[in-house]
């Protein structure tokens, strides 16, 4: 595997783990979904691959697209 490919991977490795733990113990101030969805918008326009796998598996935990 390519180290871009790699990168991805492990970004969206991340947002897993950022789901299991924002979907169960979500923030006070906003919903789990507006949370992984803001962390979404935030990671989309990277260049860096990790952070948009993490975009991309925050997305997909939502089942939603860019």
């Amino acid at each position: 595997m390519s180290r871009n490919g790699h990168d991805f991977l492990a970004g969206f490795q991340q947002a897993a783990v950022l789901t299991r733990t924002v979907l169960a113990k979500p923030p006070a101030y906003t919903t789990a979904a507006a949370y992984l969805e803001d962390v979404a918008h935030l990671h989309a326009d990277s260049d860096d691959l990790t952070r948009r796998g993490l975009a991309v598996g925050c997305l997909s935990a939502l089942g939603r697209s860019r």
